[in-house]
């Protein structure tokens, strides 16, 4: 047996067909969707807005604007102030910070009393600069109707300012709501994708069990031929070759996980044995579809392969692979029709990774999990009258 699964994990490894698909193709669609995605991730992982203020005078409105500034600038606030003597000095460093870091968007001089905002001129196309320059704004503007409200309380009832906390209230952002996390990881739209790129991706792992029962197949191959005539048992055969399809497909697809995980940097949650749990899982289940699929009587190998792709990218449609309408549609149709994703591997894959990440409890993990297992036994029990020794006439 251990020859018969060395020798046929080599002729798969040689196969140029069963590594483009199953290892070469996962690569490159991994690295787009992380070309495509990473510009987004970062917009959503800003966390300081950095921005030059002009220092003020010592007037009255100059004072009031400083004693802002300081506030906004506290340590657990998402602003970064710098300070500059004139705004001649101010524009320098915004210009000079867009040629170098990038960290600076703008700079702010009081005229007036009012807050007068310069921002940066966009220097990408993820819309970083935007953003940072819609923040420094919004905190101008919450300045001004500050002062406004402040000017009208002194017109109107000036005691009510001789309260050193009626004033620090006034200048103090409004938090309107409570960032409470529910779930394992901090969630992430994008990270769903490459749960369904997984799951993808180990499907198309199934050519290597649609090849590996072709190979046992008489008729089909001359390595099949011989194989039928020769000494070895044949469930020993089958049992090994079976064995050396589930350990490429899984080989292929924890590459593509590693890739993901330690060159794209995608958070799994940090819970990468269970990931590696759901790829063996996944991989036995793709390996299982494909001898599913070679199974189909009277259709050729290149029909056969056409038939395992469709059914591949049919169910990665399930699974919301292909944009953001998709993923809504998979999630409309999964609501509705919960029995649709249960028989989807695609959507289990993707379902597993997704309860790996988020669940606190490994009881969705296991639920998953058994689910795919069951797919491939059944889909292993579909498979068994190819792959059980049979009679032909000739060879």
């Amino acid at each position: 047996m251990l020859n018969t699964y060395r020798y046929t994990l080599i002729a798969f490894i040689r196969m140029p067909g069963i590594m483009i698909w199953a290892l070469c193709f996962p690569l490159i669609l991994a690295t787009i969707f992380v070309a495509m995605f990473t510009p987004i991730e970062d917009m959503a992982a800003v966390n300081e807005v950095g921005m030059v203020v002009v220092e003020p005078d010592d007037s009255p409105d100059g004072q009031a604007f400083s004693q802002f500034i300081d506030g906004l600038s506290a340590s657990d606030s998402p602003y970064r102030v710098v300070y500059a003597n004139t705004a001649a000095d101010a524009e320098r460093l915004v210009r000079q910070s867009v040629d170098d870091d990038g960290s600076l968007f703008g700079f702010v001089e009081l005229k007036d009393g009012v807050p007068h905002v310069s921002v940066a001129g966009a220097t990408s196309s993820d819309g970083i600069e935007e953003l940072m320059a819609s923040m420094i704004v919004l905190a101008m503007d919450q300045y001004v109707a500050n002062a406004s409200l402040i000017k009208g309380l002194m017109a109107e009832n000036p005691s009510v300012l001789s309260d050193p906390q009626v004033v620090a209230s006034i200048f103090e952002p409004i938090q309107a709501t409570a960032q409470v996390q529910l779930t394992q990881s901090q969630p992430k739209e994008t990270v769903r994708f490459y749960f369904a790129l997984l799951g993808m991706a180990a499907l198309f792992g199934g050519s290597v069990g649609l090849a590996a029962c072709q190979r046992l197949r008489p008729n089909s191959s001359a390595v099949g031929a011989r194989r039928s005539v020769g000494a070895t048992n044949h469930g020993v055969v089958v049992a090994a070759t079976v064995l050396a399809s589930w350990t490429i497909c899984f080989a292929c697809l924890l590459v593509a996980f590693c890739y993901l995980r330690f060159v794209a940097g995608v958070d799994f949650g940090g819970r990468d044995v269970l990931c590696v749990g759901t790829i063996a899982a996944s991989s036995l289940t793709a390996t299982a579809l494909g001898c599913a699929v070679s199974a189909i009587p009277k259709l050729r190998g290149d029909a056969k392969s056409g038939i395992l792709t469709g059914i591949v990218c049919f169910a990665s449609l399930f699974a919301g692979l292909y944009g953001q309408p998709t993923m809504q549609f998979a999630d409309d149709l999964a609501a509705q029709f919960p029995l649709l994703s249960l028989v989807n591997p695609a959507s289990q894959i993707a379902q597993s990774f997704y309860s790996i990440m988020y669940y606190d409890s490994l009881a969705p993990y296991a639920f998953h999990l058994a689910v795919l297992l069951g797919m491939a036994v059944v889909l292993f029990l579909l498979s068994v009258r190819s792959l059980r020794r049979q009679r032909y006439a000739s060879l």
